[in-house]
């Protein structure tokens, strides 16, 4: 029992290699910039694991999500005063108005069924002057087909595809205004790659140590990669988008 249980960490801990996260997640918690004494919300923070690098500067870090299994790994593996992990709908989101300083969520509001909802949550459980910081799918590249956007939202159970026109819209309904936005995942070489990691994310649960090498190797690949192979044009789109807004304060 305890080596399987061994298996299922390594396996767990290799998935957050993903090469399609790297910057995503980087990036985000760079925008993010917790300091000490911040009380953070992480929307569908999964297994805690960013959550844990996120409170690294003195942060409180409360997370939620629907997902019982990786929430339940987060509780019993974070604790103390920096960590609360809630089971929670960020739709329908039951924390007293203004009552954190930041909130983060990665690639989780395309998900969603009511994202408008869940924004107008969000403006009203931050601080004026606040932070939204998060990622979303976008699937904007040139090379990308209609087809293939359509098995792709079937897979991974996604309802929106996001673009920064699509959301200046609706952010700023919700009380926010957008600081900073950056398309990642852009180039010819990165669609490709992403192509072969998708194949990887369908093997079944018995074939996990393959899918944890596969994402190995292409983390490694991608950190080896000249930077003139991967030059993208991020003007035309990406896999996915990094957005970092801030809640309006009242004129």
């Amino acid at each position: 029992m305890k080596k399987k249980y061994i298996f299922r960490h390594i396996v767990g801990a290799v998935s957050h290699l993903n090469f399609r996260r790297i910057e995503e997640c980087a990036t985000l918690i760079r925008w993010l910039d917790s300091q000490n004494g911040e009380r953070i919300l992480d929307i569908g923070c999964g297994d805690g694991y960013y959550d844990m690098i996120i409170a690294q500067p003195g942060a409180r870090v409360v997370g939620i999500d629907i997902k019982e299994k990786p929430l339940a790994k987060a509780q019993r593996h974070y604790h103390g005063e920096q960590f609360e992990f809630l089971y929670m709908n960020a739709e329908e989101m039951s924390f007293n108005d203004a009552s954190f300083d930041k909130v983060v969520s990665f690639c989780v509001i395309e998900h969603l069924n009511h994202d408008d909802r869940a924004m107008q949550h969000i403006a009203r459980v931050l601080k004026p002057g606040g932070s939204f910081v998060f990622s979303a799918d976008s699937l904007s590249n040139p090379g990308i087909a209609a087809g293939e956007r359509a098995r792709h939202k079937q897979r991974y159970a996604v309802n929106t595809f996001y673009t920064v026109e699509y959301l200046q819209e609706k952010l700023a309904r919700a009380g926010f205004a957008i600081e900073e936005t950056r398309y990642i995942l852009a180039s010819p070489y990165a669609l490709a790659l992403a192509r072969f990691s998708w194949k990887l994310d369908v093997l079944p649960r018995a074939l996990g140590i393959i899918r944890a090498l596969g994402y190995l190797s292409l983390w490694f690949i991608w950190k080896m990669t000249p930077p003139f192979s991967n030059k993208p044009d991020a003007s035309r789109g990406g896999l996915t988008l990094l957005v970092r807004a801030k809640k309006k304060t009242a004129s």
